[in-house]
């Protein structure tokens, strides 16, 4: 299983992505407006109790019940998305940025503790 995560707002704002598996997590934080080149870039292992906690806190059945797909940065918004690719399945839904939904909360709670994590190095 892959998850992608991140956010992307307009006016050059900035954006961010994570990529997860069971063996990496790779963070990409940018403001395209200051730069090309991303402020943050950064990979590290995914340990067994990360894949745990990501695991447990994934509901499949209900995650591709979702049917989200914003285009608040069609107005110069942000918006947040996640992806979830497993064998031959993948679903993606697109929400406003930091919008909770009910189904997947431990999911986005797991994704902002990784976003901070990065964040402060």
């Amino acid at each position: 299983m892959v998850i992608k995560a991140g956010f992307v707002c307009g006016w050059g704002a900035g954006e961010d992505s994570l990529i997860i598996s069971s063996k990496r997590i790779k963070y990409v934080y940018s403001v395209p407006a200051k730069s090309n080149i991303p402020e943050i870039n950064q990979t590290r292992s995914t340990t067994s109790a990360d894949w745990e906690k990501i695991t447990s806190s994934i509901n499949l059945k209900n995650f591709l019940r979702l049917d989200y797909n914003t285009c608040n940065i069609c107005v110069d918004g942000c918006d947040e998305w996640i992806s979830l690719k497993n064998d031959s399945i993948f679903h993606q839904i697109r929400f406003g940025l930091g919008y909770k939904i009910d189904s997947i909360k431990p999911l986005q709670d797991l994704l902002a503790q990784f976003r901070s994590e990065f964040r402060k190095q």
